[in-house]
This record gives structure tokens, sequence and C-alpha cells, in this order.
């Protein structure tokens, strides 16, 4: 079986999976992040700020900082053996010929924005995206912030088949693992991400040795659900006390 790994970090969770080598994957795409259609992102971008208000993007730098210490120190794509392609977007044609070229049977995102079906439904076995957080309560993101805000004690993790909404596709496995509380968000994530990486990719691999074996086994999601975006400043900085001075405080 084919595996391709589609993702738009050259140094996250990709890296990751790829390291433990678990999983012979034929190829990596790496998305470079060019818009083809400038004027609707950024129409979308000011629909965002409009809705969760112009704090966004100091609270949204802030925590793609945190995030990316707290996955740690790993390599990059290309040092791990793996044939890698930069496309400008997974979107393209260039990225589709990768993927044909590769024969890939299956694609794995990690770590991606929304793909189209065009690209998602080009592999026999369709694309499979690794999910932070459990469905459907918490599609979207970011992971652990949301469980915090809600009082949870766990974070979940949900592999599923990629559809046209975003986290939306059925279930092929999910879990959780307990959220280490400090008395820091970013200590707290620090002492949480690496746990809630490992764990999420047992479940990915244990899914692509059934897909090899059998097929998947999939179980639909309910609609109707609201998507989580980045945090709003109050939200932010209610979460960061609470940390501080427990909950409720």
């Amino acid at each position: 079986m084919n595996v391709v790994v589609l993702t738009r970090n050259p140094r996250g969770i990709a890296s990751r999976f790829l390291a433990r080598r678990s999983v012979e994957v034929v190829g990596a795409l790496l998305d470079e992040g060019t818009v083809a259609d400038r004027r609707a992102h950024l129409r979308a971008k000011a629909r965002k700020l409009r809705r969760i208000g112009p704090t966004a993007l100091p609270v949204g730098l802030a925590l793609r900082r945190a995030y990316a210490a707290a996955a740690g120190d790993v390599a990059t794509l290309g040092e791990l053996g793996v044939a890698v392609t930069r496309v400008p977007t997974l979107n393209g044609e260039a990225a589709r010929d990768v993927l044909r070229r590769l024969g890939a049977d299956v694609a794995v995102s990690l770590e991606n924005t929304l793909i189209e079906e065009a690209t998602f439904s080009l592999p026999e076995h369709g694309t499979i995206n690794l999910h932070h957080g459990a469905v459907p309560e918490y599609r979207g993101g970011p992971p652990v912030f949301w469980e915090l805000a809600d009082g949870r004690e766990r974070v979940g993790f949900t592999v599923h088949r990629i559809d046209h909404g975003i986290d939306t596709g059925p279930v092929l496995a999910e879990g959780d693992v307990p959220i280490v509380r400090r008395p820091t968000l970013r200590a707290t994530l620090d002492a949480t991400i690496p746990t809630l990486h490992e764990a999420s990719l047992d479940a990915l691999e244990q899914v692509l040795r059934a897909l090899d074996r059998r097929g998947f086994e999939e179980r639909p999601q309910p609609a109707g659900w609201p998507l989580r975006t980045t945090p709003t400043l109050g939200d932010y900085l209610r979460v960061r006390r609470e940390l501080r001075t427990g909950p409720g405080r």
C-alpha cells in the first residue's frame, strides 16, 4: 500500500510520524502556502476578524509559538529518508500530479488547512486526517486550549476521513489523554502536547495497518456542531488566569 503524507509544516507532527518508520511511506508533499485567490483569502481573514475581534491576531501568534515549542525538537522532513516534493499548494494540479506519480493508495493529512475534493479524493482510499480534538465537539482548534476553557480534564484526538467540511468526515479511530495542568498555559502545553501527539500517531498507524488488511471501519459524524477557532482575548486571558489561580477564580 502506497502511503503519501501531506503537510504544510516541514518540522512538525509529520516529521514525528515519518521518524517512527513503522509505516512505509513512499513520499511526502510539502505545501508552500501559495494563495491561488488572494482576494478570497483576504475576505475570509476579514470575516474571521469581524467574528472574533481584532485581538485574534496577537492571540493567534502567541498560541502558534506556544504550540510549536510544545511539539518539541524534531527533524525536518528532508532529513528522514523520504522523498519530499514541495508544491505551491495541495489544492493545485502540481500536487495531484505527484500523487498520481507516486501511485498513492491513501494520503495522510497532517497539519493542513482545507484540502479540496480534487486532491483528497484522488488516492484510491481517499485521504485521512489526524485531528487533535474530539469530534464533533472540538472540530477546529486549538486543542487543549478549548478543553481547558470548558473545564475538561482530558483532550481527545480523532483519525477521520476527509470530506468537504472541516473535521467533519467519518471517524476511523479516536481516543484521549489527560491534560497535565501547570500554572501557565505554555507549561501546560509543554506537558500535554507530546503525549497527545504520540497517542494520536499510535491510532493513525493502527488505522493504516487495518486499511492494508481489510479496509476502514467508519463512524459517521453528526451535523450541526459549531467550529472552534482562534480564541478571543477574553477567552485567552481567562484560561491563563484559571491555570494560575484555579477554575472560577
